[in-house]
């Protein structure tokens, strides 16, 4: 195994307890396990943490198959976008998204072929511009779905376009979405808005459920977020489930002034020694990060040298005694965070782990 991720289930589940410590004991928790669980694995994040949460959260109908075929029980709702395999959703009790009168006729001719009930979720609009129906339509879904003899309104949502970092349209949204959700007989509809940075800074956006995303994976919505929580909530803590490591293939010395890698964008000023690592942007590590990024190898830091390649990346690793092929190398863990590749290359924690390849192992463990 060349390259890997470790994901840290115990740190998990204490991400989840800590938003438990805040919520009123009502709230229930949607964990968002959409894209690949944020990069850490569909399907061990999400038999981790089942016990814990009220709900699962994918963006597709074939995550939401996937999650069911390997016995996840808990509810699923697909919060986007499905275009086939509904009869099977149904058979399966899927929970879906409906922002249009033709996905609610549709789902409503598949539910009475089959005789069964399918439970949907209307998306409201209230500002972020995405997907959902307009705020001034949304009565007349609400109708129309309510007519459905084979439709249950499970829930009615929307969803926030700057919670980590503008409070005032942050509550813009929220009103918008209260004043609509009283106006409209949702009865035992379950009503959920916020995500990790709401649920955290705008108390009164939790609802009925909050769909914990990033901060499920111990990692910080925006730094402003994390300045308010610690502020707010002194002990509030979250800490990062995954660590990224790979091996070093081939140990070598480069001469002063000898170019490394594509372009000869490095150039070394010394006598060096230089580790080359199967790591490049195939797998996920970003090409922005050649000659900015860091690893970490026998607990010493290691600065990428030259730029990063599909398969491979340098790295000078003059400090590191007894350096040899098969040593561990850390891309993120140990002193290395995702927020610091994030800022180095202009993005988000969120990219930075979602891009990691698909195709990489990750091993559970609960350390």
């Amino acid at each position: 195994m060349n390259s890997w991720l470790e994901i840290n289930t115990k740190n998990l589940k204490h991400n989840i307890n800590q938003f438990r410590l805040i919520l009123s004991p009502r709230v229930k928790i949607a964990a968002v396990v959409k894209s690949n669980a944020y990069g850490h694995g569909l399907i061990g994040v999400a038999r981790a943490v089942e016990k814990l949460v009220d709900y699962f959260c994918v963006v597709n109908l074939d995550e939401a198959l996937e999650l069911r075929q390997n016995k996840i029980k808990k509810p699923i709702l697909v919060l986007s976008y499905y275009f086939d395999r509904l009869p099977e959703a149904t058979r399966k009790n899927i929970e879906l998204v409906v922002y249009s009168a033709e996905q609610i006729k549709k789902l409503q001719a598949i539910g009475k072929r089959l005789n069964k009930k399918i439970k949907v979720h209307l998306k409201i609009d209230t500002g972020a511009s995405r997907l959902g129906v307009e705020v001034g339509e949304g009565k007349k879904l609400f109708n129309l779905i309510k007519k459905q003899k084979n439709l249950i309104l499970a829930g009615i949502f929307s969803h926030f376009a700057a919670s980590e970092d503008d409070a005032i349209y942050t509550q813009k949204q929220l009103a918008c979405f209260q004043k609509i959700s009283d106006d409209l007989p949702i009865g035992a509809a379950i009503r959920h808005f916020a995500c990790s940075a709401a649920a955290l800074v705008e108390p009164d956006s939790r609802l009925d459920m909050i769909r914990l995303g990033i901060a499920l994976y111990g990692l910080w919505p925006s730094p402003k977020t994390r300045k308010i929580v610690q502020k707010k909530y002194p002990q509030f803590n979250l800490k990062p489930a995954l660590t990224w490591k790979t091996r070093v293939i081939q140990v070598k010395y480069i001469t002063k002034d000898t170019p490394v890698g594509y372009n000869g964008t490095y150039v070394a000023q010394k006598r060096i020694k230089m580790a080359v690592l199967p790591i490049g942007y195939f797998e996920g590590y970003d090409r922005h990060l050649g000659n900015k990024g860091r690893v970490v190898i026998h607990n010493k830091i290691c600065p990428i040298i030259g730029k990063i390649c599909m398969n491979l990346c340098m790295v000078d690793a003059s400090n590191v005694k007894n350096l040899k092929v098969d040593d561990k190398a850390t891309l993120i863990g140990d002193k290395i965070t995702a927020d610091e590749l994030a800022e180095k290359i202009g993005t988000i924690n969120y990219e930075v782990v979602t891009r990691i390849n698909p195709h990489l192992p990750r091993l559970i463990s609960n350390i």
